[in-house]
C-alpha cells in the first residue's frame, strides 16, 4: 500500500471478492421422472403463495408484510422446526419436502415469497422454472460487509441490492418483482399485478443442462491456461465506461446493460492504453488497491494497478473516477460475450 497516499488507506478496499475467476455456475434440477413431468401439465395453479424460508427465525418481524399477501391468497411454508415462534398461525406449513414434492407444490403456487434471507440461493430460480412469480425483497441501502453482520469478516466488497440480484437484473418482470417489503402499498400493488398475470415456466438458458455444457465448453476451449497468448473473452468486446466517485465498475457496467469483465483490466493499466480511450494522464502513480485504474480528472493524474491480483469490479473511490472494462453478454448466458463462441 502507498503509505504516503491518504486517499488509499481505507483497509476495507482490500476485501475484494467478485466473480473475478471463471465461474462454472450450476444447473437448476427438476427431481422428476418422465411420468412426473407428464403429470405436471395437469396440475392447476392455485391461489396460493409459498414463503422462501425453512428456518423459523427467517420469518422474524415479517408479519406485516405477510399479512398483506395473506389478504389476497393462502400462505404456505416449508419450515422444519416443530415449534415455530415467528411464523404466523395462518401459514400452512408442509415441513421439509423432498425435491419431487417441492416441485409439485411450486407448480400449483402463484407466488414465491422472499423474506430477505438467505441471499442468492437457487430456490427462486426453481420457483420461476415452475411458473411462479418471485417477490424479491429490495435492500436500500445495499447490504455489504460495511453494514451487514453476515458479510463482516468475509473477503467481499459486493453490495447486494436485493435478496437475489441475479433475478432482479437478468430476469425481472413479470417473473421477478423487486419491492421494499416495508412499503405496504408497494407490496400490495405487486401482489395484485402478479395475481392478474399468468406466467409460463421459465428457466434462463444458463441454468439448464445444455446451457451449463455450453458455458463449460466455452470456458475450457477458448481460454489459454498455459501460455496466456490468446485473449479471451476477445478484446473486441471491450467497452470502457467511467464510474463516478462513489460508484463501482459493477454498477456502471450494469446500468449500461453490460457486465464488468476483470480480465480486461490489464489492457487499461498503462497511460498509453488509456490514451486510446481519450484519457490523458499527465502524471501516473502505481498503487496496490482494488479501486484502480482510476483518474483524478482535475489534475489529469492516473492511478495504475501495481498488483495484478487486485483488479476488481467491486469497490468505489470517494474522489476519483474509476476506469471500467465492460463487455456485452449473451442473453441467458451472462458468462459469455456475444462473440465468445
Amino acid at each position: 500500500m502507498a503509505e504516503d497516499n491518504q486517499e488509499f488507506r481505507d483497509p476495507v478496499w482490500w476485501q475484494a471478492h467478485t466473480p473475478d475467476n471463471s465461474f462454472l455456475g450450476f444447473v437448476v434440477e427438476q427431481h422428476l421422472n418422465t411420468s412426473d413431468i407428464r403429470h405436471m401439465n395437469d396440475i392447476k395453479r392455485q391461489n396460493q403463495s409459498l414463503v422462501y424460508g425453512k428456518v423459523d427465525n427467517f420469518w422474524k418481524d415479517k408479519s406485516g408484510y405477510l399479512d398483506i399477501i395473506h389478504t389476497y391468497m393462502e400462505v404456505h411454508g416449508t419450515v422444519h422446526e416443530k415449534g415455530t415462534v415467528h411464523m404466523p398461525n395462518y401459514v400452512k406449513n408442509h415441513g421439509i419436502l423432498s425435491g419431487r414434492d417441492l416441485q409439485f407444490l411450486l407448480r400449483e403456487t402463484k407466488l414465491f415469497v422472499g423474506l430477505g434471507f438467505p441471499y442468492e440461493g437457487p430456490a427462486p430460480l426453481e420457483a420461476i422454472a415452475n411458473g411462479c412469480a418471485f417477490l424479491n425483497p429490495k435492500f436500500n441501502p445495499p447490504k455489504s460487509s460495511r453494514n451487514t453482520e453476515f458479510f463482516k469478516g468475509k473477503p467481499t466488497l459486493r453490495e447486494l441490492t436485493s435478496q437475489h440480484p441475479y433475478a432482479e437484473v437478468y430476469i425481472g418482470k413479470p417473473y421477478v418483482w423487486t419491492v421494499d417489503i416495508n412499503n405496504h402499498e408497494e407490496v400490495e400493488k405487486a401482489v395484485k399485478a402478479i395475481l392478474s398475470q399468468k406466467n409460463e415456466p421459465y428457466l434462463p438458458y444458463e441454468f439448464t443442462c445444455e446451457g451449463m455444457l455450453q458455458r463449460v465448453s466455452g470456458l475450457i476451449e477458448k481460454q489459454d491456461f498455459c501460455h496466456g497468448q490468446v485473449m479471451w473473452p476477445p478484446l473486441s468486446a471491450l467497452q470502457v465506461k467511467f464510474a463516478e466517485a462513489g460508484r463501482s465498475c459493477k454498477q456502471v457496467c450494469q446500468e449500461n446493460q453490460l457486465i464488468c469483465e476483470p480480465s480486461y483490466f490489464q489492457h487499461l493499466n498503462k497511460d498509453k492504453d488509456l490514451a486510446k480511450f481519450g484519457i490523458q494522464c499527465q502524471t501516473t502513480e502505481t498503487v496496490n488497491e482494488i479501486v484502480v485504474p482510476s483518474v483524478d480528472e482535475k489534475k489529469k493524474h492516473c492511478f495504475l494497478q501495481g498488483d495484478l491480483l487486485l483488479f476488481s469490479c467491486a469497490g468505489h473511490h470517494s474522489i476519483h473516477k474509476r476506469i471500467c472494462p465492460c463487455r456485452d453478454y449473451m442473453k441467458g448466458q451472462v458468462a459469455l460475450c456475444k462473440d465468445c463462441l
